[in-house]
Formats: structure tokens, C-alpha cells, sequence
């Protein structure tokens, strides 16, 4: 079983905890995003069918839980695994981070999401997809998805790297975020 440290509101440490009984019980605990960009566009993960939160929704390129034992920069470990893409630390930018909470009828996920943005360029080629984890990347035109966040626009186009396939999605077709955290991350997209 997974252990996670929990904080309280302020993001103090208070102790370790079962990743279960965090999310029975709405405890905060330490998240890893990371947000691949290029000069144009935003890159996004569909979620694999098979996962147990959220199957095929849109979201984050790369994240995941800090474990007990871990550091913020341990998140790293995230974007390999689940993407296969090898961070160039110079690239990345810490954007500190984001108190965010999403609620479903069998538990709380209230996070301290640690945010970075990774800027480079990407060929279809350079990730190599955790397939129980990620279904598939998607690349958004940066302006797009920050207005679809800020609620400007109903839907954005996105394309398949691999297949290059459009889509038209929805603020809906994401994992079901604070409105807060869209809008901060679209901040952070446009002024990267």
C-alpha cells in the first residue's frame, strides 16, 4: 500500500498516511504535474480506458502522488514512466503550487499540486506510453486552452501526435479540476 505524507491547510507536515485512507478521508497530501509545452501548443494526456479515476478523460501530460519517502522533485520519476520523455532540468520550470480538491461519491482528492512546465520540442516518436496509464497525446494550441480554462470558448481542437486525428473537446472532456486550477494554469500557459 502506497504511503503518502499528509500536510494540513497550510501545507505543514502532520504525518504518513495509506494513499486509501487519504482519500476516504480528504486529508491533504503532496501531487507531481508537470505540463509539456512547446511554442505553440500544450500537450495532454487521454487517460487510459483501464484506470480506475477518470478513464479517458483529458488531462495533465504527466503526474502522479509524491510518496512518503519522496521529494517534490522526485515527481520527476512521473513524465518517464507514464510518457517516456527524459527531462532536461534546464527546461523545466517550477511554478510552485495549487491547492486543488476533486470530490466523487467515494472519496476526496485534496492536493497540494507541486506545477511545473517542461518547454521543448517534441516529435511523435519521443514518448513512449505507460499503457495502463495513458491512452494516448494530444497537442492544443497554447491561446486555445487557456481560454477554454479562463471559460471563453465552449471547446478546443486537439490532435493526436501519433495518429494525427482532431478532435473538438470540452472543458467536460477533462479530469474534473477546481475551476482555480484551470485558470491558474492557463496564467502560466500564456506567460511561460
Amino acid at each position: 500500500m502506497e504511503r503518502l505524507k499528509v500536510f494540513d491547510e497550510k501545507y505543514q507536515y502532520l504525518y504518513d498516511e495509506n494513499r486509501d485512507t487519504i482519500h476516504e478521508k480528504g486529508l491533504w497530501h503532496e501531487t507531481f504535474h508537470c505540463w509539456l509545452m512547446d511554442d505553440d501548443h500544450v500537450y495532454i494526456q487521454k487517460r487510459s480506458a483501464d484506470k480506475k479515476e477518470f478513464p479517458n478523460l483529458y488531462d495533465i501530460t504527466a503526474a502522479g502522488h509524491l510518496l512518503a519517502q519522496e521529494e517534490v522533485m522526485d515527481g520527476i520519476r512521473e513524465v518517464e514512466e507514464e510518457i517516456g520523455i527524459k527531462v532536461d532540468y534546464s527546461k523545466l520550470s517550477n511554478m510552485g503550487f495549487v491547492q486543488d480538491t476533486i470530490r466523487l461519491p467515494y472519496f476526496i482528492d485534496n492536493e497540494f499540486a507541486n506545477v511545473f512546465l517542461y518547454q521543448s520540442t517534441f516529435m511523435p516518436d519521443d514518448f513512449i506510453l505507460q499503457q495502463e496509464e495513458v491512452d494516448s497525446i494530444h497537442a492544443v494550441e497554447i491561446q486555445s486552452l487557456a481560454a477554454l480554462f479562463h471559460g471563453e470558448v465552449a471547446n478546443v481542437r486537439c490532435r493526436n501526435i501519433k495518429t494525427d486525428e482532431v478532435s473538438e473537446i470540452l472543458l467536460t472532456d477533462f479530469v474534473p479540476h477546481e475551476t482555480e486550477y484551470f485558470r491558474t494554469m492557463a496564467k502560466h500557459f500564456v506567460i511561460k
